[in-house]
């Protein structure tokens, strides 16, 4: 059996049917960085920039 929506042209409005993605698992041993550590470490470089 034909699906109709290969056949026919794309129109905006009758958008074909997008394959689903797994999404990508991020290495787990990377743990995020906190804003405070960010924060932390803007302050250091400030102060080393001020000497």
């Amino acid at each position: 059996m034909i699906k109709i929506h290969t056949m026919a042209s794309f129109h905006y409005q009758y958008q074909r049917p997008q394959p689903v993605t797994a999404p990508k698992k991020e290495d787990s041993t990377d743990k995020p960085v906190t804003f405070q550590e960010i924060l932390n470490q803007k302050i250091k470089e400030k102060n080393i920039k001020l000497r």
